[in-house]
């Protein structure tokens, strides 16, 4: 039994319907862009009206909205809380799907072991993973040349890429480890999204306050703000280790509690 190949084919319509849905946002969003940069000046003005709050939550804080790069930083926060979620959904849902459709004792009786059936599933995983990663890029590569005269800065949106990379691996291996360590497959989507909310919530408590400031530790959707990633044209080399340590710890709970505890069938 290919177990990696059946979770490809099965999750081939969500996937897609996910790669269109975030290239969908991205040229809605950015298709705003020319009425702002047609005025850059009194859009500032108009932008920096808006109350401290509403800058947090929609990641506007510290941005200059007038320039491509300032711009597409308020659709990065929105594409990295799009892409943790569809990250931490897949990683509970691939992990899971036996048990919750009660489908378990069909799959471990075949001779195979529960280390290389999750192994599968992870690299089945990761491949979805890049799918939907690769919408996201595409779809910001175009939408930006379309509403910039064809000028895209590339070397900036690799670097927003590569924390969409790294965000998105931090929840899928949350949402693995939520479906196969913690063994409560029928509430593991349900606890992913929390923790997923929670991520974004103090995301926008931390930019909303220096008195939240410790609660960057808490958001990975803080570690790569946008407004750094434009001042520094470079992602905190100390932020992508705690990424790969959460990611690192996450998945190997999975395996040594996947690989032994008791199904619910």
């Amino acid at each position: 039994m290919n177990v990696l190949l059946r979770e490809l084919k099965s999750h081939k319509k969500g996937t897609l319907l996910w790669s269109v849905a975030i290239a969908a946002f991205m040229f809605l969003s950015m298709a705003k862009y020319t009425a702002l940069s047609g005025d850059a000046a009194a859009s500032q003005q108009v932008m920096q009206a808006f109350p401290a709050t509403l800058q947090a939550v929609f990641g506007m804080t510290g941005l200059n909205l007038t320039t491509i790069e300032g711009y597409y930083g308020t659709c990065f926060i929105f594409l990295a809380v799009m892409l943790a979620i569809h990250a931490g959904m897949l990683g509970a849902e691939i992990i899971a799907k036996e048990e919750t459709g009660k489908t378990a004792e069909f799959l471990y009786v075949k001779p195979i072991s529960r280390a290389r059936v999750l192994t599968q599933k992870l690299i089945a995983g990761l491949a979805l993973l890049a799918l939907v990663g690769f919408a996201a890029y595409g779809s910001s590569y175009t939408s930006i040349a379309m509403v910039n005269a064809g000028l895209v800065p590339h070397e900036i949106l690799i670097i927003f890429t590569a924390a969409l990379s790294t965000v998105q691996l931090v929840f899928f291996g949350i949402g693995a480890c939520c479906g196969g360590a913690l063994g409560v497959p029928k509430k593991a989507a349900t606890l992913t999204a929390i923790i997923t909310f929670t991520g974004y919530i103090a995301y926008v408590l931390w930019g909303l306050s220096p008195d939240f400031s410790w609660m960057q530790l808490i958001s990975p959707f803080a570690y790569f703000a946008a407004k750094d990633i434009i001042a520094t044209n470079n992602l905190s080399t100390g932020w992508l280790l705690l990424c790969a340590g959460v990611f690192i710890a996450t998945i190997s709970a999975t395996y040594l509690r996947y690989t032994h505890r008791d199904f619910k069938v």
